[in-house]
């Protein structure tokens, strides 16, 4: 797909959302599944439909995304022509850019070079949406703006808060809302448009005239033009990350198998940054029951329910339930950890208990040090 360009970013990131796991790095470059980041998603589906031209919009944070990405070479993006470019810009932590004045601040960027189609991603928002098809209806039915959506039924509120497409009689979108819980049934916004590239700058330029909206879907239904705007309702597994407690549950939901290949093995595979890591060593006394290990660890005490990072290490008689090890995190021996997420580097004393809950897990900071006591 050489005509068309990818900008991907998270709009709505809010580093107090995530307690201490976003002080170093930003949303999209969370630890995520084992051994993966939030942002290899993204990635590798646009490497899956061959879209060689992206623009991550990547904030003040970069130290975390340069290292991961780099040139974009996991994900076949170091090209001469095309490929990746990180962008700093949209420090939305801090509320300094809007989403439209970020996009807006790389408009000699869409000016200059050739291509029909933007898509605009968020990193988020983990699903692997089928581009080729929804680019085929934007082409069939000449639609000017395609709106990546689910149809669900949310009788437990599970996706209260969220952006939601609101259509009138016809099916025909309206404008976006913000579902709460009034009706069971809505159009769940998955974070993702397609749209020609003259209407996105039409839209752009309007915005930030008028100073009619912050949101590119807000600007989109603003705009006094004439747009064809129209959904394209995506039945696939997805996942959405808005705070440290979602991140918690969908890594705790890839526990179960079926769940795991559906995220990770159904169209496409997800790629990574590669390191050559030993397996993961297991002592005599180890006991690991449905958790996630990666490589180059050391797991000589009890995991259950958990997900530990690459380099880990598990010491004797530790036992370890319901929790996220981030990866280098060493946890001494007799320490026990329930509803815990620990940080990159965080070391916890011989015997040191910390308990969270399911819906408020404790959280350590990166390289963060927990002596002999209970927390």
């Amino acid at each position: 797909m050489d005509r068309i360009v990818a900008l991907v970013y998270s709009p709505n990131f809010k580093e107090t959302n995530y307690g201490p796991l976003c002080k170093f790095r930003p949303d999209f470059m969370l630890p995520f599944g084992g051994r993966y980041r939030i942002i290899d998603f993204a990635l590798s589906n646009l490497a899956n439909y061959d879209i060689n031209r992206v623009i991550l919009y990547a904030g003040s944070k970069l130290r975390s995304a340069l290292d991961h990405i780099g040139n974009g070479k996991s994900w076949e993006l170091n090209r001469r022509n095309g490929g990746l470019m990180i962008n700093p810009v949209g420090l939305a932590s801090k509320g300094s850019k809007s989403e439209i004045e970020t996009y807006y601040d790389t408009i000699v960027y869409f000016q200059e070079h050739e291509f029909e189609y933007v898509y605009i991603k968020n990193p988020m928002y983990i699903i692997k949406e089928d581009i080729r098809d929804a680019m085929e209806k934007m082409k069939d039915e000449d639609i000017d703006c395609l709106i990546l959506s689910s149809k669900v039924t949310d009788k437990d509120g599970e996706y209260l808060d969220q952006s939601i497409i609101n259509s009138d009689d016809d099916g025909k979108p309206t404008g976006v809302g913000i579902n709460m819980g009034i009706t069971d049934t809505v159009d769940l916004f998955l974070g993702s448009l397609i749209m020609k590239k003259e209407s996105f700058l039409k839209v752009l330029r309007h915005a930030m005239q008028e100073n009619v909206s912050n949101s590119l879907l807000s600007a989109i239904f603003a705009y006094p033009g004439n747009l064809n705007i129209d959904f394209y309702r995506q039945d696939k597994e997805f996942e959405i990350i808005k705070d440290f407690t979602s991140f918690y549950e969908v890594n705790m939901r890839l526990l179960n198998q079926e769940t795991f290949d559906n995220l990770f093995y159904e169209d496409g595979l997800v790629y990574t940054k590669s390191k050559d890591e030993p397996s993961t060593s297991y002592t005599k006394n180890a006991n690991v029951k449905n958790s996630l290990i990666a490589n180059g660890g050391i797991i000589e005490g009890e995991v259950e329910n958990s997900i530990i990072f690459r380099g880990a290490k598990i010491g004797k008689g530790a036992i370890i339930r319901n929790s996220i090890i981030f990866q280098d995190s060493v946890i001494g021996d007799g320490a026990i950890l329930n509803f815990v997420i620990t940080d990159k580097g965080t070391e916890i004393g011989h015997d040191v208990r910390l308990f969270g809950n399911r819906a408020n897990p404790y959280v350590t900071s990166k390289n963060e040090s927990l002596d002999q006591r209970s927390y």
